[in-house]
């Protein structure tokens, strides 16, 4: 099946598609998404801080997709930005019907104690609130149109801990997990659907990276993820498929955030399966 009829079928082909942090610069996921969009035959909206990065994938769309982006280089940690930068596009498409939050990141990771203030508003600023500021200027469009998904990008560290990174980092994702279900509750009756994806370490395939990282041992699928994984969970969620689904948090680590310790130390401990009646692991 080709790519258009893919699209077709899942309910992506034609769409208007905002990918905020489309450039992908740091670890690949925005222009995986940007890019897989695209290739399904969405209208695509690249939206990043890094112009440069956001013309890229434009370019890049441009060559595999055979159709064209649109670049947006915005802040979306700034209010007129934002604002500015939605209702561009808007007049350039005429609607938005998905938007995909890629957007955020952390800068500095320590304890608690050691975080400056201005540190921690910059890091919830930037996972957090960029989501807020985006969102409440998107969902009245799409209310407008009585249709829409909303695609939020969290993070492990808002489900468990800061492994890599601080308690700013992990506060603000989540803080975002939360916003996820309350956007949902107040877009459902508009038939906007608002879900949010959380990967865990994710980056291009690399074996001594991979080797170096403690957590891939713990990984049950054994791998951690690619950009491109994280791109087919957006696209599903944003797709016909999932119009039932919101509200709901989808993990796409491998099983890392299930698993208590590494496979090898688990089979040494058991030395033969436990059957019933013998306890529980």
């Amino acid at each position: 099946m080709e790519q258009d009829e893919i699209g077709t079928v899942l309910g992506i082909r034609g769409k208007v598609v905002a990918v905020a942090g489309g450039g992908g610069a740091k670890n690949g996921m925005g222009r995986a998404t940007a890019l897989l969009f695209a290739k399904l035959g969405a209208e695509v909206a690249v939206l990043d801080l890094n112009n440069e990065a956001a013309e890229v994938t434009r370019k890049e769309i441009s060559e595999l997709a055979e159709r064209e982006a649109s670049a947006w280089q915005v802040d979306v940690t700034d209010e007129a930005q934002v604002d500015q930068t939605i209702r561009g596009i808007v007049e350039r498409y005429g609607r938005i019907d998905v938007w995909a939050h890629v957007a955020g990141g952390h800068k500095g990771a320590t304890l608690i104690e050691d975080i400056p203030p201005a540190v921690w508003r910059a890091n919830v600023e930037l996972s957090l609130t960029s989501a807020f500021l985006c969102t409440r200027v998107a969902l009245p469009i799409m209310k407008s149109q009585q249709k829409g998904k909303i695609v939020l990008v969290g993070s492990e560290a808002g489900l468990s801990h800061g492994y890599m990174s601080g308690a700013d980092y992990a506060s603000a994702k989540g803080g975002l997990i939360s916003f996820t279900r309350q956007l949902a509750f107040e877009a459902g009756p508009f038939n906007i659907n608002v879900n949010a994806v959380v990967p865990g370490p994710t980056h291009e395939p690399d074996s001594e990276r991979d080797r170096a990282d403690g957590r891939l041992p713990k990984v049950p699928l054994q791998r951690f993820s690619r950009p491109g994984d994280l791109a087919q969970a957006i696209v599903f969620l944003a797709s016909s498929w999932a119009d039932m689904i919101t509200g709901a948090t989808l993990i796409v680590d491998g099983g890392l955030l299930i698993a208590r310790t590494d496979y090898e130390t688990y089979v040494s401990k058991h030395k033969r399966p436990v059957s019933r009646g013998e306890g529980t692991i």
